[in-house]
């Protein structure tokens, strides 16, 4: 009996300490379907570590349905607009119409995004009722949204795929540091490391309310101002979604996990229908998708795929809003289970226009890429897949129905593609394991025990501090008085001389 009484007493302690233990969270993703995904499946194993964790989410994606957030606390606003739909077309459309994308207008977008939801005091309230105890903010176009953890005085971390040297204070070299919005790899020629420089500097220059105190001093005037990159120096850690195996090596501090994809993760069983198609793929199956912004191609281009995948001998499953012009071969969904296929044995290719989260999909089950890109990162996306060995790139656009099917049939019949992305997944898996495992373990972590033993002087410090600018203006000034009095000391001395010449002749 006493034995059975001590057994109880310990479960109800272990129970009582996770209720201390575990915190409320609030997670602020990207108001994108793709962005939100992903901090899902962190989220999902934060509450398995006995955290409570709550979203917030635009009106217009709870409406849609189309994401599982059963077991997730949600925190639902109301934008002026869909700012899904109204930047993914400013993006998007334009890759159609063959014209260039207007990126800073697409991120001007985004920073109206934020101020408007800092002016939504009820969104702030809710929050505000809510005492989470900890934040987790996209890091992708969100660092405005850093005030309202300020203003509430909660810790906070970033998690997304940017990497921001400056606001994680990491000395880098924009040489062998590509910028995502360029194909290029790591070894730029001189002229793209000219371009990815001057891209970087200006970036950082003209982003003027980054190194002011405006966005403080406005939307959280109760609180000391601070400069915002000052403020987003203050997270506790930063969780990066890239790698060195997909992705190009790269320096970090301490409070900088790189972690790879988290979208993805173990296959889990198929759907009846797919799992019935899949295994009587006997020959293979190509997987194509050009992600949830692109459902329906214009005509054109989608009657071009789907003569493209009845040429082939392989089967497929095309994600698309098409009608299948041969079921038995081809199946066509507004919605397929892309990692849990591209898990099955029988995926032969992954046709994509390179996404993230899919790309990480497949180095994980180790599926061969042929890539067409798109818009925004797509084309650095599938740069470095194409350098690393696993893909072959093509313009939708511009190549006939048989060069895609060239394309996709030397991708699945060549084996250096699937031997190249073998390798490279088996040393993902040794390295990261199950990225979003990874993320919860490190958001845990800091949450247990703090950031401040990762975090280096450089976070306290102004950026201009940190690459030693100020140093530097000393050491030339210092320089330039030393050569000005050297020179003022010649030209007296010469004077001088001459001078004294000058008295000798006359004498």
């Amino acid at each position: 009996m006493m034995l059975l009484s001590t057994l109880l007493f310990l479960m109800i302690a272990r129970r009582s300490w996770w209720a201390v233990e575990g915190k409320r969270v609030l997670v602020i993703p990207m108001p994108h379907t793709s962005h939100t995904k992903y901090q899902i499946n962190i989220a999902r194993e934060l509450r398995k570590l006995g955290h409570e964790v709550w979203m917030t989410m635009p009106d217009f994606m709870v409406a849609k349905g189309v994401l599982d957030t059963s077991d997730l606390g949600i925190v639902e606003y109301s934008p002026d607009s869909n700012v899904e739909e109204h930047t993914i077309s400013m993006v998007r459309d334009p890759y159609f119409r063959a014209e260039s994308i207007d990126v800073p207008h697409f991120m001007e977008e985004m920073k109206q995004f934020c101020y408007t939801l800092l002016e939504n005091e009820t969104f702030f309230e809710e929050i505000k009722r809510l005492k989470a105890q900890f934040f987790i903010i996209d890091n992708v176009l969100l660092k405005e949204l850093t005030v309202i953890p300020y203003r509430l005085g909660v810790p906070f971390a970033y998690v997304g795929s940017a990497y921001d040297p400056i606001g994680q204070r990491v000395p880098f070299s924009p040489v062998v540091t590509p910028i995502p919005l360029f194909p290029f790899s790591d070894r730029m020629n001189t002229a793209e490391k000219l371009q990815n420089t001057l891209v970087f500097l200006l970036a950082y220059l003209i982003d003027h309310q980054f190194q002011s105190t405006h966005v403080v001093s406005t939307y959280a005037p109760e609180m000391p101002p601070l400069q915002l990159n000052m403020l987003v120096a203050r997270a506790e850690m930063w969780l990066v979604e890239m790698d060195h195996i997909l992705d190009y090596p790269r320096p970090s501090m301490p409070n900088v996990k790189l972690i790879g994809g988290t979208a993805t993760g173990p296959a889990k069983p198929l759907p009846p229908r797919f799992q019935s198609f899949m295994d009587s793929a006997t020959q293979g199956v190509v997987i194509v998708t050009f992600g949830s912004y692109v459902l329906g191609l214009p005509k054109d281009l989608g009657d071009k795929v789907l003569q493209m995948l009845l040429q082939l001998p392989l089967k497929s499953i095309f994600r698309s809003n098409l009608t299948s012009p041969d079921p038995d071969k081809i199946i066509t969904a507004p919605w397929i289970p892309q990692n849990d296929l591209l898990g099955h044995p029988n995926t032969k290719v992954f046709f994509s226009h390179c996404g993230k989260n899919g790309q990480y999909e497949a180095l994980y089950h180790a599926v061969p890429i042929v890539a067409a890109p798109m818009f925004v990162d797509q084309d650095y996306n599938a740069k470095r897949a194409q350098v690393k060995g696993f893909s072959e790139t093509v313009d939708l656009r511009t190549a006939t129905a048989e060069e895609l099917a060239r394309a996709v049939l030397k991708v699945a019949t060549e084996k250096r593609y699937k031997r190249a992305i073998s390798k490279a997944s088996e040393l993902f898996r040794i390295e990261f394991g199950v990225p979003k495992e990874r993320a919860a373990f490190w958001l845990d972590h800091v949450m247990k025990y703090g950031g401040a033993h990762m975090r280096s002087a450089a976070h306290d410090m102004p950026y201009y501090q940190f690459i030693g600018l100020d140093i530097l203006i000393i050491i030339m000034g210092t320089v330039f008085v030393a050569i000005s009095v050297f020179c003022m000391c010649c030209y007296f001395s010469v004077k001088w001389l001459c001078l004294r010449k000058q008295k000798r002749k006359v004498e």
